[in-house]
């Protein structure tokens, strides 16, 4: 097994460059320590990236300089108060700036690093918005955003973080009772504090996942402007926009095509457009709405008893299986129209888009987990981590090994995913559909040499800095964390 997957990590290394420029850019010596978070600092790449893993109370930053050439390595302590949740960090001048706060959201405290001469200091902030729920955050070049509500009200708070300690925070009430009129908690903090409504944040800059897509309620940072929303209620997309600019908000909806107690529905935004998905098991629904001109609107359909008119690709189901960390399926094709509808109805649905060139890329289905039976096995099996998670740079964090340890010669199973799903190709400007073929991203080739890498890894992290990839990951063998540069051919066609 180890010699066939070197052989196809050979051949794929010898295919990857013949599409695109990889290598290795960093290699440093850390310490293991299991219970290590890696969080990539990107939003100034001018001024260099630091890298920063976090293990219990011991903070150790790698500091890359231009070319992601190795500068200094520093070792500093969490903050012994106000430090439970990790919020995020910033550069201001030479200087790193790491947030943290407590877990009522209330109040804050700041490590203050010199990347030049290692020298900190600690900051303590109050927010003056009573407990908040936090739910997402934002790396930006100007400071950090971070996303929260009030307990137990509709109330949503923005807190901007710049500077040595300079904070600014809003609130913004609104008449949600459209929203949660069916949800039993009667507010907006308890319709995402409830099972299946957690924010997901969505970083459109990498390819997003059909997994991290099928999240109900969804956050966007698109430029100066927060995006909120919320498919949890089947039939309709409620769209709630904050402009951090004017701090002011507005609260708008979208109905779907299909709309039945059957009938499922998600959405996703990806440049300045609304794509919504609906399904049952007898008719699929794609609205394209231009959200800087509603009047720009196209609407696809698709019967059961029809060939899907829109699709560039065959319908397939997708089983992940054991033995490949990050997603190598069992791809079965699906034949027939109807039969991929049933499918699709029964799981939570999903759907995603990226560009290519001139057109978009859109990728429509559903998602589920489910129970695999291993059989009767007396070796560890290793199935794939879970899902994906989004840091707060917007790196994407993938699954750490999970290993399923059977009693000898016992019964092994272990939880994996499912997903059915179709491409299509639109045109960017007019939502016409497109007669091409579906095109890899650097991302695709990215996640292919991972699962092939023959040594075990962990602390595996994509981003995307200055227009082009990063694959981070630690060998356990030789105790380095690596970094990879790959160079972005999102603009160029390499077909399936």
């Amino acid at each position: 097994m180890k010699l066939k997957k070197s052989i196809l990590l050979t051949v794929l290394l010898i295919y990857t460059f013949t599409a695109f420029s990889q290598f290795l850019v960093f290699s440093n010596y850390l310490p293991y320590n299991q219970k290590t978070d890696v969080h990539p600092i990107t939003s100034n790449p001018e001024m260099g990236l630091p890298i920063i893993f976090m293990s219990g109370k011991e903070i150790r930053i790698f500091y890359l300089a231009d070319e992601c050439k190795f500068q200094k390595e520093i070792l500093i302590k969490r903050p012994a108060h106000n430090s439970k949740k990790y919020l995020g960090g910033y550069i201001n001048d030479s200087s790193l700036i790491l947030t943290f706060s407590d877990k009522q959201f209330s109040s804050i405290s700041q490590i203050i690093v010199n990347l030049n001469t290692g020298i900190l200091f600690e900051l303590s902030v109050e927010i003056n918005s009573g407990n908040q729920i936090y739910l997402t955050s934002w790396e930006t070049k100007s400071g950090l955003v971070v996303l929260g509500i009030v307990e137990n009200s509709n109330v949503i708070t923005v807190s901007k973080f710049s500077g040595y300690g300079d904070i600014s925070s809003h609130k913004y009430n609104s008449d949600f009772n459209e929203i949660i009129q069916n949800h039993e908690s009667y507010t907006l903090s308890g319709l995402f504090d409830s099972q299946g409504g957690a924010i997901q944040k969505i970083d459109a800059s990498i390819p997003v996942s059909l997994y991290l897509a099928s999240a109900k309620n969804k956050a966007y940072l698109i430029n100066e402007e927060i995006i909120i929303t919320i498919d949890y209620f089947s039939g309709i997309t409620y769209y709630l926009a904050i402009n951090l600019l004017q701090n002011t908000h507005k609260l708008q909806s979208y109905p779907c095509d299909i709309d039945n107690h059957l009938a499922k529905s998600n959405s996703f935004i990806y440049d300045n457009t609304l794509f919504q998905l609906s399904v049952d098991k007898d008719e699929l629904s794609l609205n394209i709405i231009g959200l800087t001109d509603t009047n720009r609107i196209v609407k696809y359909y698709a019967p059961k008893t029809e060939k899907i008119g829109f699709s560039n690709s065959s319908m397939e189901q997708r089983n992940e299986k054991e033995g490949f960390l990050y997603g190598k399926p069992d791809i079965t094709d699906i034949k027939k129209t109807k039969r991929f509808l049933k499918i699709v109805s029964k799981m939570k649905p999903a759907i995603s888009v990226f560009r290519k060139k001139e057109d978009f890329q859109i990728l429509l289905g559903g998602v589920a987990e489910i129970h695999q039976a291993a059989g009767v096995a007396s070796k560890p099996i290793l199935a794939s981590g879970g899902e994906m998670t989004v840091g707060t740079s917007g790196n994407l964090i993938m699954p750490e090994p999970v290993y399923h340890f059977p009693t000898n010669y016992s019964f092994s199973s272990y939880s994996s995913r499912k997903s059915a799903y179709l491409s299509s190709i639109i045109n960017s400007s007019s939502f016409q559909h497109m007669s091409k073929s579906i095109s890899k991203y650097t991302y695709n080739y990215i996640i292919d040499y991972t699962n092939y890498m023959p040594d075990n890894q962990g602390l595996v992290t994509i981003f995307k800095m200055s227009g082009d990839y990063y694959l981070g990951y630690y060998l356990y063998g030789s105790n380095t964390y690596n970094l990879e540069w790959f160079k972005n051919i999102d603009d160029y066609s390499i077909q399936y």
